[in-house]
């Protein structure tokens, strides 16, 4: 928690010091309203119109998960919230709901997913009852509507269901004469006082309506704003700079966007376009869980199963987004040795370095639990350490998590050892976020991977004094602790210390779901440079310390020590 004038101007420092000077020069535009913004601009007819955007914008991986069709029930539904359609200006008010909410009915999403169907004659009618109301409330530029970030999102599901065709000419024509004056307002709107995976949709906005409004001015805007950001954002590992799995989904998704839009309009395809669409492929495919799935690192919410590659490698080591995977068979783990977030762009940064998931025989196992919240307490406690399979020392987080969308005092993250012997893997990492302390901390931990055996996690804290700590493993959901059993694995406490015990927590695979799981917990007082941890082996195998020393017992018969 935040008290005081003196702690808000630190964090406020904090966060003026990380800024780029970019961020800080568009952040005073952003002051200014849409309809300043709008100044010179109105509605008028395309230059031409090119049909080419059917079946793309499809929100494939919703924030809110799979939820039923608006033209069915006449609602909208999202972020765990519901509004009947009314054409009232209320109805695209932020009211109650939040801005997030209200996002959502202004970026028009379920339409290109409606317009990717079939579609049937009552549904066209409710779409068209929709689209008017927004023409005639909202048409003339002011909040939230005309923000970019569901400015985009709508231009672009404009041009995907005027694609389909079957609109009433009138209003056909209207959206037509709107999106000109759309387009030309988000050309002045990049949201470069963000950054991030807000500027690519931004730009892949203006690609949608160059093309298909057959403006070139705005498709070279987008296409020159795509080249110079991708190589800020994407990592050389092929990572997404924000370090969350759904939202490199949702930038690589409107990559592929692109290269069909292209594709269909006989441009070419630049190399530079192609090569990031393939290594940021490459990057999800190797964090895919063995069911297909990629864990909720981050700010991220779950998406549907994609096939995995089979022969991928046992050891992955994602060094610039700082993940390293691990296989055998059906099992996985994914250690987060990295940094949370870019140091100016922390809005979806979680408190959670030195945390990992784990799958075993084809399932989660030790899983993130999500984010859940975009505002509120919430918000606080799903991006907490609390929440994630790491360590949190002495009621603290990782770092001052001091807004919905801020985290000051970031921890500086190492990856300090990657080792081998024979089949074992032994990674090491370490990150200061406690230095914040009066005992400045330092935790460092130790993961060593057992092929066919399982995972052994050995912490430790380099301080001067004992202090309280708290370490928890967030349980899949199904997955019930039965004793010392979790699924095929035996769980020991290691170390001084009590055992553990079973409390309630949430995993929220959407936002605004949540569900009850089991939450391993223990609580001890840590000595320095004494070793703790978790032993999460099979049955057959067993773990014990032997002063610094951890000594494995394989379940073929082996013997293997780690030195801490």
């Amino acid at each position: 928690m935040v008290s005081g004038s003196t702690s808000r101007l630190r964090l406020y420092g904090d966060a003026l010091r990380r800024m780029t000077a970019r961020q800080l020069l568009y952040r005073l535009r952003r002051l200014l309203p849409p309809r300043l913004l709008a100044l010179g601009t109105q509605p008028g007819d395309p230059r031409a119109w090119h049909p080419l955007a059917g079946g793309l914008a499809i929100d494939r991986a919703p924030q809110s998960g799979p939820t039923p069709p608006p033209g069915s029930t006449g609602e909208f539904v999202a972020m765990g919230r519901r509004r009947g359609f009314h054409d009232e200006p209320a109805f695209w008010r932020t009211g109650e709901d939040g801005l997030l909410f209200a996002f959502h009915l202004h970026g028009f999403s379920d339409l290109a997913n409606y317009a990717a169907t079939e579609g049937c004659a009552e549904h066209d009618v409710f779409w068209a009852r929709v689209i008017e109301s927004w023409l005639d409330r909202e048409g003339q530029p002011s909040a939230p509507g005309w923000h970019p970030y569901p400015m985009s999102w709508r231009v672009a599901t404009w041009c995907s269901a005027l694609s389909r065709g079957g609109w009433p000419i009138s209003l056909r024509q209207r959206m037509l004469r709107s999106l000109v004056q759309q387009a030309a307002v988000l050309a002045r709107s990049i949201e470069h006082d963000i950054g991030g995976n807000h500027v690519l949709r931004n730009a892949s906005a203006l690609i949608f309506t160059g093309v298909c409004l057959g403006d070139e001015r705005l498709e070279r805007k987008g296409m020159a704003l795509l080249r110079d950001e991708l190589p800020r954002q994407v990592l050389a590992d092929g990572g997404h700079e924000e370090r969350s799995t759904a939202y490199h989904r949702a930038v690589l998704a409107d990559l592929v966007d692109v290269e069909v839009l292209l594709e269909r309009a006989f441009r070419p395809i630049p190399d530079w376009l192609l090569s990031t669409r393939k290594v940021m492929t490459t990057w999800e495919q190797a964090m895919l869980g063995p069911d297909g799935r990629l864990a909720l690192l981050n700010d991220a919410w779950e998406g549907p199963s994609e096939p995995a590659n089979r022969s991928r490698d046992p050891t992955t080591i994602l060094r610039s987004s700082g993940y390293v995977v691990l296989r055998h068979g059906a099992d996985q783990a994914i250690l987060d040795v990295g940094p949370l977030a870019p140091p100016h762009l922390p809005p979806h940064a979680h408190a959670d370095a030195l945390s990992f998931v784990l799958s075993a025989d084809g399932h989660p196992l030790i899983t993130d639990p999500g984010s859940f919240a975009y505002s509120g307490s919430q918000r606080r406690r799903f991006r907490s350490t609390a929440s994630h399979n790491t360590l949190e020392v002495d009621g603290r987080d990782q770092c001052e998590l001091w807004g919905d969308f801020r985290a000051a005092f970031m921890p500086r993250v190492e990856l300090c050892e990657i080792e081998t012997r024979g089949d074992v893997t032994i990674i090491v990492g370490r990150h200061d976020g406690y230095r914040r302390l009066s005992d400045p901390v330092e935790h460092k931990r130790t993961f060593c991977w057992l092929p066919e055996d399982g995972l052994v996690v050995i912490d430790e804290l380099r301080a001067e004094r004992r202090h309280h700590v708290r370490s928890r493993l967030h349980l899949a959901p199904g997955t019930s602790a039965q004793g010392d059993r979790i699924g095929p694995m035996s769980l020991r406490a290691l170390g001084p210390g009590p055992a553990f015990e079973v409390i309630v927590g949430h995993y929220s695979p959407y936002i605004g779901q949540a569900t009850a799981i089991e939450v391993i917990e223990r609580l001890c007082e840590a000595d320095p440079g004494v070793p703790f941890g978790w032993a999460l082996l099979r049955p057959s195998a067993q773990a014990t310390f032997e002063g610094r020393s951890v000594a494995v017992e394989r379940a073929d018969g082996r013997a293997f020590t780690l030195e801490v």
